[in-house]
């Protein structure tokens, strides 16, 4: 029951943003919701929540809080164009930077205009992004000393590169990650996408690092042969477009597909950039198996990607509202939310 009530809850919360012209955001505490507009709705949001509050985002654009000091929920209503046509995406403009008191900081439905980073040696953990994107870079700034640990990404989007310099037990998977990855030590790679945009860096990897778990990606690399950079990483039941590619130094390998052409790979990729239009499924999925016996790439494992990356929280549909009231003075609105089940 409770759940359901929340749902119910979630979907009133949205229709009314969506129906109202200002932008409001919704601070949900102990079942208690407070609603927060003007300029800065977001800041204001996060200045008065506390650990294990949710924030509630509707579609358009938020400044950023300067630092993220609280073990917060951010939901937002997404970031593909095609399933927010009724709400519109959520932005948040500007850098998003945790420290040491956000543990079990968790985000979906957003995507950052900027870089999303962890304070220098600030121990930060059980953080999650889910089906968000980010524009700028994800870094761990640090030297191990005071790491974050039991990171996870799901089902997103990154830019940028990725530092995981100050990092320990990290989780990649389903997600789509244009740049590279550096600094990566004993982390979990699965189901990926490893794009490489930046093909003009030598003969850099997009994996640096050690003894990382490396399983049912795929690389589309074709300039160079280095697949990752680095000492004793597994790598198992990844597909490649280079025919003899590098896992680093006395790697562990087995089941990996090599030298598939890109446009043989993907129903439409072309480029190294990721964008919405390019289709990211497999021409032939059953050909192409991971460990787990599910295809390689975003749409295989335990998470699979999900269609428009639509975030778990009831999601609006579509929306109708008359230009004018009828003789009555009744003003006719319809509005479709469907519940998620993840």
């Amino acid at each position: 029951m409770k759940t359901i009530m929340k749902s119910l809850f979630v979907g009133l919360f949205l229709i009314c943003l969506s129906l109202n012209a200002q932008q409001k955001v919704a601070l949900h505490h102990n079942g208690t919701t407070t609603m927060y507009s003007g300029s800065n709705p977001l800041i204001d949001a996060y200045t008065a929540a506390v650990t294990n509050d949710t924030i509630y985002l509707p579609g358009g654009t938020f400044a950023s809080p300067s630092n993220i000091d609280k073990g917060i929920a951010v939901f937002g209503a997404g970031h593909y164009e095609s399933t927010t046509s009724a709400t519109g995406k959520t932005f948040i403009n500007g850098n998003l930077a945790l420290q040491g008191n956000a543990d079990n900081f968790y985000m979906e439905g957003v995507e950052v205009n900027g870089n999303f980073y962890f304070s220098d040696n600030e121990s930060v953990n059980q953080v999650v992004l889910k089906r968000c994107k980010i524009n700028g870079t994800l870094n761990f700034l640090g030297n191990l000393s005071i790491p974050s640990n039991n990171f996870g990404l799901f089902g997103s989007v990154i830019v940028g590169n990725i530092d995981l310099t100050n990092a320990q037990n990290v989780l990649f998977s389903n997600s789509i990650i244009q740049g590279r990855v550096f600094n990566s030590i004993g982390n979990a790679f699965n189901n990926n996408i490893f794009l490489d945009e930046y093909v003009n860096y030598g003969n850099e990897a997009p994996i640096n690092g050690d003894n990382n778990q490396v399983n049912n990606n795929i690389f589309t690399k074709a300039n160079y042969g280095n697949l990752i950079n680095g000492n004793g990483n597994v790598a198992k039941n990844n597909l490649c477009t280079f025919a003899a590619p590098s896992f680093g130094i006395l790697p562990t390998t087995s089941g990996n597909y090599f030298g598939i052409a890109q446009n043989a790979i993907f129903i439409n990729l072309t480029g190294s950039v990721f964008t919405y239009s390019q289709d990211y499924h497999l021409q032939n999925p059953s050909s192409y198996l991971g460990l787990d016996g599910t295809q390689v790439g975003i749409y295989g494992g335990l998470f699979p990607y999900k269609e428009g990356a639509i975030p778990s929280n009831p999601h609006i549909e579509s929306k109708t509202i008359a230009p004018q009231t009828n003789a009555t003075g009744q003003l006719n609105i319809q509005v479709l939310v469907k519940a998620q089940t993840n």
